[in-house]
C-alpha cells in the first residue's frame, strides 16, 4: 500500500490485520509445532485505496520466499494462498479459518507498505527554447519502503518468527518528471526490500532451527511420526539438515548436471 506522507498510518498493516480492535493481548499457550510444517504462504489482503503492487510483482515475491522455505528439512510443504481467502478484517480468526481449510499448521504473512513524500527545492533547471529561456522548478522525491514478513501459529495466536526488509531511495526530479520518477524510485524500493527480506528471512530460519536443536524455542515441537519434546526433533532436524547439505554438495560439484530448473 502507497501512501503519501501525511497519509501515512501509525501501525503497520500485519498489525491493523492481526489486531482490527487495536488491542494486542499477552501472549497464549506455547504453540505446538508438529515437524515437518505445512506452511500457507500469503500477501495480507488489500485494505482499500491505492494499491501499488501488481499480481505479477506479489507471485515474484512469494515465489522467491516460497523458495527459501522449501530449503529447509522441517518443512515438508508450502502453499502459496490467494489473498481472497483472507477477511481484510478478520484477524486470528480468519487465519484459523484458512488453516482448517487448507490443512496448514502455520500461515506466513506478507505485508507491504511504502511512504512517498515530495517536496519542492531550492534548485530550478533553466530550459532555452525558440522564444527564449524559462525555469521549471525541481522537487525532492523520498521513498520508504517495508516487506514484513510473520510465521503464525492460528491455533495459539503466537508469532513463531518475524523477518523483514526496508529500503528507502532518494532523488530530484522536475515537475513533469515527477510522477515518473516517483514510480521509478519505488519499483527500486521494492525491490531492495525483497532482497533484505530474502536475507533476513533465512537467518532467521536458520536460527529457529539452532533453538529447537538447543530446546530453547518458544514453542513446543511435536514429530508426526509420535515423539515428542526438543531432544527427539533435534535429532530429526540435525540428520535432515546432513542429508540436505549432501544434496547441495553433490549438486555443486564440477561435471554434475545443473537441475535449478528442476520443478518443485
Amino acid at each position: 500500500m502507497w501512501h503519501c506522507a501525511d497519509q501515512h498510518s501509525g501501525s503497520t498493516p500485519l498489525v491493523e490485520f492481526l489486531y482490527p480492535d487495536g488491542k494486542v493481548p499477552q501472549a497464549d499457550a506455547t504453540p505446538e509445532l508438529k515437524i515437518p510444517l505445512t506452511v500457507g504462504l500469503s500477501f495480507l489482503p488489500s485494505r482499500g485505496g491505492s494499491e501499488r503492487l501488481d499480481a505479477t510483482q506479489k507471485e515474484q515475491i512469494l515465489a522467491n520466499i516460497k523458495a527459501h522455505f522449501r530449503a529447509r528439512p522441517y518443512v515438508r510443504d508450502i502453499q502459496i494462498i490467494s489473498e481472497g481467502y483472507l477477511n481484510p478484517h478478520g484477524g486470528f480468526d480468519s487465519l484459523q479459518q484458512l488453516a482448517r481449510l487448507q490443512q496448514l499448521d502455520v500461515v506466513a504473512l506478507v505485508s507491504y507498505d511504502q511512504v512517498a513524500r515530495q517536496s519542492e527545492n531550492n534548485r530550478s533547471l533553466a530550459y532555452l527554447t525558440i522564444v527564449g529561456a524559462f525555469l521549471i522548478r525541481g522537487s525532492e522525491n523520498e521513498t520508504s519502503t517495508l516487506l514484513d514478513l510473520a510465521v503464525l501459529d492460528p491455533n495459539s495466536r503466537s508469532l513463531i518468527l518475524r523477518a523483514a526488509g526496508t529500503s528507502h531511495t532518494s532523488g530530484s526530479s522536475t515537475a513533469a518528471r515527477q510522477s515518473a520518477d516517483v514510480q521509478h524510485q519505488s519499483a527500486q524500493g521494492l525491490d531492495a526490500a525483497a532482497q533484505e527480506l530474502n536475507s533476513n528471512l533465512d537467518r532467521e530460519l536458520t536460527t529457529f532451527a539452532e533453538r529447537v536443536k538447543a530446546g530453547d524455542a518458544p514453542v513446543r515441537v511435536v514429530q508426526r511420526s509420535g515423539g515428542t519434546g526438543a531432544l527427539d526433533v533435534a535429532s530429526v532436524l540435525t540428520l535432515l539438515g546432513a542429508t540436505f547439505l549432501t544434496l547441495v554438495t553433490r549438486q555443486r560439484r564440477p561435471g554434475t548436471a545443473a537441475c535449478g530448473n528442476r520443478g518443485r
